[in-house]
């Protein structure tokens, strides 16, 4: 270890932060914050290091408790390495929420908190989205440079959180991982779950869908996600002004393709996909949810997600490739066969593991 051998991580119980703390653990001590319990690495992990961590259960999007939280770990200021924000509020109802602006003023108040008491030389490492990105054709790939575009609260809130880290950029290193749909080998991402789910169900939905089914997403893998966080720790100590890249897999997987291979996995065949109009989908959105909640159920699919039906987003990883060192070894279109074995072979397990994540 290095005299700044502390690595401070926010959002450190969530889906990325916990498998981040694991990889960390024995490479740097950890402060880990988070507004959730949480659950110690060694317990996870079996490390017998007691030593490798501390816990910090705050919410920082209360200032006051980001006061206290520094109060708390003043002594070791000198020997932090990086800061990690993970941390983030999101939620499929597309409605404003307290909580996005909250994160908002706590991350104006951690900023001017690191730099009254920590070296402007360590970076802060930002978690970003894909999703406040705006989407492209097929065959013209997305670069750092490309447009953002919050076209819906999530996205949004990760906008406006760029825009105050850019500002601060002038004063320590700021490193923008711009993530798309980070999954692991369970699925553990909404989206696809739902979209899996809903070709097992015997719903009529599975069969058509309101945009051009040949374009999708592109992923990441959650192993090549905390890869690429762990390599902006050394790189970026000392390097004023803001960074940002993408992190994904290149090529996309398209609605039609994921509509395939889980036909047939489940239905040994493959079933149709027509493509309807979006005003109609519009309409049997709204009937289906308002059926729906009458037995008090909520659906994922919902009304305002039909005009991104057919979005496309494909990652030119030239500039991460050559600046960072990192680039994918994972293909979603590999992943995406034992996921679906999973999800079929064992059902229970499956839909546990991947009701955890919320939406």
């Amino acid at each position: 270890m290095t005299e700044r051998d502390t690595i401070l991580i926010l959002g450190a119980e969530g889906f990325i932060g916990s498998r981040l703390r694991d990889r960390l653990n024995g490479q740097y001590r950890l402060f880990s914050v988070d507004v959730r319990p949480l659950t110690p690495v060694r317990a996870r992990i079996g490390a017998d290091d007691l030593r490798s961590e501390r816990l910090f259960r705050l919410d920082l999007g209360d200032p006051a408790q980001l006061d206290e939280f520094f109060e708390a770990i003043a002594g070791d200021f000198g020997r932090l390495r990086a800061v990690m924000h993970l941390a983030a509020y999101y939620d499929f109802r597309n409605q404003p929420d307290a909580r996005y602006d909250r994160l908002h003023v706590g991350l104006r108040h951690l900023l001017q908190l690191l730099h009254q008491h920590v070296d402007a030389d360590v970076p802060l490492i930002y978690a970003s989205s894909m999703a406040s990105l705006a989407p492209t054709e097929p065959g013209r790939p997305i670069t750092e440079e490309s447009s953002r575009l919050g076209a819906w609260m999530y996205p949004a809130s990760k906008i406006e959180a760029e825009n105050i880290l850019r500002e601060a950029a002038r004063k320590r290193p700021i490193v923008e991982l711009v993530l798309a749909a980070v999954y692991s080998d369970l699925g553990e991402i909404v989206p696809l779950f739902n979209q899996i789910e809903l070709i097992r169900s015997r719903s009529i939905e599975k069969f058509m869908y309101p945009g051009p089914p040949d374009r999708g997403l592109t992923y990441v893998h959650i192993r090549e996600t905390v890869d690429a966080f762990v390599r902006t720790i050394e790189p970026f100590f000392a390097r004023t002004g803001p960074h940002r890249f993408l992190i994904g897999q290149e090529k996309p997987v398209s609605y039609e393709y994921i509509h395939r291979l889980a036909c047939e996995m489940f239905y040994g065949k493959n079933l149709p996909l027509l493509r309807i109009p979006s005003s109609v989908a519009v309409i049997g959105a709204h009937m289906l949810s308002a059926f729906s909640s009458l037995f008090g159920r909520r659906r994922f699919l919902q009304p305002w997600m039909i005009q991104f039906a057919g979005e496309h987003f494909e990652f030119d990883l030239t500039h991460v490739k050559s600046e960072l060192g990192w680039s994918p070894w994972r293909s979603i279109h590999d992943d995406l066969h034992r996921i679906l074995e999973f999800a079929h072979y064992h059902q229970d397990l499956w839909l546990e593991v991947n009701h955890r994540r919320p939406w």
